[in-house]
């Protein structure tokens, strides 16, 4: 079947739900509570959730910021995002080395000085009393591409094979702006794309940059120049949409946006209705999510793990439990193992636990076995999208592995989401 991105009819039958493609990928936009949720399914497993935050600046956002005070001490500036009465909301940007900074309320000599004026973006939200971070490279992401002012250097998505890069590059060079000003990134759908897809794609966000340029040496400080689109969109163009089965959701105004929006155009899109069980409640989504948050895991094969987030770093325990010992004790121990690998990825892909990660195998005598492992450790990590890596395997069987953090983890989440009461037996 080709990866490649077709068009596709809509659904309209609420009845077919869980049984057509059961196992593809699905996305559930649902209400929990308040709060909107983005759910992610894979094979019929939860493997990753996102929420609607609430944020005054969301990530993405351009303001015409003003510069309050350049902290040399810190190699950077505060800048006001908002005036007083507004809240007076400030952020922080890191200055680099020979950056030539361009204020849009005086002529431009290189420097940055307080009073100063320019376009920033929200690369960062605000951590304890650090405000939030802030970039002067804006930069807009599309489906397919990342697009920003630079030099012209075009870049490649980390998930992309030598191959797929090369073509890319090939057809980036017939592009009328593949010789002009502007950096380019390709994100991981772009080679299942259509060229003239993206090469529209790429038009538009320029359009769209050098509109926030002009309109802000007319603007007043504070003025917000960009805003990003509602967080459910951007979840699903973080997807290789070819690989989406579907995208359910029980939102009326969630499906009409969606249904007219250029990045779901081709994806099945289904607006469940059935007002006699939940979307949640077809998806036991509480049953699910309660496993993704419980400390001990339950594997095939009767073995289980143990799961343990600390401060310092994530303990992960490997237990033989109840699985049955129908070979030789090595044998059994290098499979269990085994399954553990894909397991243990799994739930730090659907956790979404980051930092130093250690997890205590079953040791094994075998060197052939303990190669194996490691081997099986190095592809499975390989496999995250998120940036992890195996680091090494002792010799008491514990595996060290990193992870990095990109967003909080699922207890973070689902920290207001409303769990229904439990049914006594």
């Amino acid at each position: 079947m080709s990866r490649h991105i077709q068009g596709a009819a809509r659904l309209g039958d609420e009845h077919e739900l869980y049984q057509r493609n059961a196992y593809g990928n699905k996305i559930l936009i649902v209400r929990n509570g308040r709060i909107l949720y983005c759910i992610l399914l894979r094979d019929n497993r939860i493997c990753k959730v996102v929420r609607e935050e609430r944020e005054e600046f969301p990530i993405g956002t351009v303001v015409l910021g003003k510069v309050l005070n350049v902290a040399k001490q810190f190699g950077g500036a505060f800048f006001a995002l908002e005036d007083k009465k507004g809240g007076g909301q400030t952020g922080f940007l890191q200055m680099k080395e020979n950056a030539c900074y361009r204020p849009t309320n005086r002529e431009a000599d290189g420097r940055l000085l307080c009073g100063d004026e320019m376009p920033v973006q929200i690369v960062g939200q605000a951590k304890g009393s650090k405000p939030p971070q802030l970039s002067a490279e804006y930069s807009l992401a599309g489906q397919f591409v990342v697009v920003k002012k630079g030099s012209g250097r075009v870049r490649y998505s980390g998930k992309l094979d030598a191959e797929e890069k090369e073509r890319l590059g090939k057809e980036f060079a017939d592009c009328p702006c593949a010789h002009e000003a502007w950096d380019i990134t390709f994100r991981t759908n772009a080679p299942f794309a259509d060229p003239t897809v993206w090469r529209q794609e790429i038009t538009d966000l320029i359009s769209q940059l050098e509109h926030i340029e002009q309109t802000s040496r007319t603007r007043a400080a504070y003025s917000r120049l960009y805003e990003p689109e509602v967080f459910y969109l951007d979840f699903i163009k973080d997807q290789i949409l070819s690989d989406v089965g579907e995208i359910v959701t029980d939102e009326k105004a969630v499906y009409e946006a969606l249904k007219n929006h250029a990045c779901t155009r081709a994806l099945p899109l289904r607006l469940y209705e059935d007002a006699r069980i939940s979307l949640a409640g077809v998806y036991a989504l509480d049953t699910r999510l309660r496993e993704l948050l419980s400390p001990k895991v339950h594997m095939r094969s009767g073995a289980c793990l143990m799961i343990e987030q600390t401060e310092a770093l994530v303990a992960v325990d490997v237990n033989s439990g109840k699985a049955e010992k129908k070979t030789e004790p090595e044998e059994f121990y290098f499979r269990i193992n085994l399954e553990a690998v894909k397991e243990v990825c799994y739930q730090l892909s659907a956790r979404n636990l980051s930092g130093m990660i250690l997890v205590d195998f079953i040791n094994m005598k075998d060197r052939h076995h303990t190669e194996a492992l490691i081997e099986a450790l190095r592809e499975e990590t390989a496999r995250d999208r998120v940036t992890t890596r195996f680091i090494d395997l002792t010799k008491l069987g514990l595996a060290e592995i990193t992870r990095k953090k990109t967003s909080h983890a699922l207890t973070y989440t689902l920290r207001d989401w409303v769990w229904k009461k439990r049914e006594s037996l």
